[in-house]
């Protein structure tokens, strides 16, 4: 079944286009339906319960339009992705009708369970981490998320306290305040914007502060064969302006100021205990310039990476580039230009998801270039309860920073192998894959599905380790388990794959959806 976002205007849309909207209705559905036989037991209404609607007034917060305002279907379309955007409410349907002096416009919210208590694995072959989480997606039924974590992972253990408010107060400012400490150091983060919360927005602003210590390790083989210590403070301030827009998109422009200190220290050979080549320290102060172009151009799926839940789909073109410009006269060490970008694209032919996107980064110091990489999605999928998907991932690099790598292994793709298997500073891996639902709802909860895939792929240039020496391949297994009555889009992905040299299958048990 598939559904459209960006729906064309229909005979009664036309008729009701700039109409004013006489009074909006808020239709909240709880978790469960009661009334439904089938989620009636005692399960089901304590579930309800247990569980804080989201409240009228968080979703008029976040509607694009009030009444009185002209009713236009666009921005009722958009109203319902942002509402989606929030994580926790899934179907949202926005309708009008016309009554007596204009538009009745009705809003219909299905929540899904938003407190998260319990354990967290994941596997990836050899490797493995864990651990216990406390996270309310829909705090009081407010939409605030406070998550109180631990995890284990190879790398490090880390206790995690995470705020996020994406209405302060019921204004279009967000908060996202984190504060994690790790077995290797820690990290903070600060970020309170006003952001371009619709495509219409005129203006935005908003700054963050990020402080970050931690051990970074190089791989090869699965194991960390390179150690060394790295500190960074970032802060940026920014203001973005709406530069104006066409039919089908708008412009943006974004003027900022960076801060970033980076400094490297005790880098190491795991296994010899030799030193290792420093990483080049950064002092970074100076004027950043961005523009972004983002489409009026969504769809509303079923059946791409979930089936039980509607998927926002932007198919572009859209844009975002950024410069920074830093010289000792702003307070950096060096003239250096950094820059990033990305352009994102998609088309629905036939069943068919089509889905492109492109990525560079890196910086010139001194009119050298460093660090630079460019990276290339390709995807196609067919919508629906069953068919086939396929990706490609291809990144090079140039000059790249001694404290950086493009491996390949489970965590990439090449689900044969265990992650960071293969070493490289270029990699590409080839996914594809046949899945179909199995069981649909099962106790109104999940739905299950069968997956059978292959993959290739190859690094170059390695850093530390061994690269792929050719081509590697696996073939594999695996179920698919939507969790979206719990979480959009959440997908548990249970695998097994054979590699091509026989030395066993890996198991891949992870939350994280490949495509």
């Amino acid at each position: 079944m598939v559904l459209v976002g960006a729906f064309p205007a229909t005979a009664d849309d036309a008729q009701l286009e700039g109409l004013p909207i006489v009074r909006i209705v808020c239709a909240r559905f709880n978790v469960f339906d009661t009334s439904d036989p089938a989620t009636s037991a005692w399960f089901y209404r304590a579930a309800n319960s247990l569980h804080i609607r989201s409240r009228e007034d968080l979703i008029r917060s976040v509607l694009l339009f009030a009444e009185g305002d002209p009713y236009h279907p666009a921005v009722a379309a958009e109203s319902a992705r942002l509402l989606r955007s929030l994580g926790f409410m899934n179907p949202v349907e926005i309708t009008a009708r016309a009554v007596e002096g204009g538009v009745e416009v009705t809003v219909e919210t299905h929540d899904q369970w938003s407190l998260q208590i319990g354990a967290e694995a994941g596997v990836a072959g050899s490797r493995s981490g864990y651990g216990f989480e406390i996270q309310e997606e829909n705090l009081l039924g407010w939409g605030k998320t406070l998550t109180l974590g631990w995890e284990s992972d190879v790398e490090r253990d880390t206790t995690l306290v995470r705020y996020q408010d994406p209405n302060i107060a019921g204004s279009r400012w967000t908060a996202d305040l984190i504060y994690e400490d790790r077995s290797d150091g820690s990290l903070e983060r600060v970020r309170v914007e006003r952001p371009f919360y619709a495509l219409e927005t005129t203006n935005a602003w908003g700054g963050w502060w990020e402080s970050e210590e931690l051990t970074v390790h190089l791989w090869s083989d699965g194991e960390s064969v390179v150690e060394g210590r790295r500190s960074s403070e970032l802060a940026r301030g920014w203001y973005g302006l709406r530069l104006g827009s066409t039919v089908r998109s708008s412009h943006r422009l974004l003027l900022g100021w960076d801060t970033l200190q980076t400094s490297q220290a005790d880098w190491i050979r795991v296994d010899t205990g030799a030193p290792y080549p420093t990483p080049e320290d950064l002092d970074v102060s100076g004027l950043h310039l961005g523009f972004e172009q983002i489409a009026d151009n969504f769809e509303v799926l079923h059946g791409f990476r979930a089936w039980s839940t509607q998927e926002d789909v932007g198919l572009g073109p859209d844009l975002r580039v950024g410069v920074t410009f830093s010289a000792p006269a702003f307070g950096g060490d060096v003239d250096r230009i950094l820059f990033e970008g990305e352009v994102s694209v998609g088309r629905h032919r036939g069943g068919w998801l089509l889905l492109g996107d492109g990525w560079l980064s890196g910086r010139f110091d001194e009119g050298s270039p460093h660090n630079v990489v460019a990276g290339l999605q390709l995807a196609a999928a067919q919508i629906g309860q069953r068919g086939f998907q396929v990706r490609l991932l291809a990144e090079a690099s140039h000059e790249l920073d001694l404290d950086r790598q493009l491996t390949l292994g489970a965590d990439i793709g090449l689900r044969g192998w265990d992650p960071d298997t293969f070493d490289g500073t270029g990699r590409w891996v080839v996914n594809g894959q046949w899945r179909t639902i199995l069981a649909r709802d099962v106790l109104k909860l999940f739905s299950v599905g069968g997956v059978v895939f292959a993959d290739a792929g190859q690094t170059w240039n390695p850093r530390v380790g061994r690269d792929t020496d050719g081509v590697r391949a696996d073939a594999g297994v695996g179920l698919l388990f939507d969790l979206s009555r719990f979480s959009t889009t959440n997908l548990l992905r249970v695998e097994i794959a054979w590699p091509d040299d026989g030395s066993g299958p890996v198991v891949i048990l992870t939350g994280s959806a490949l495509f």
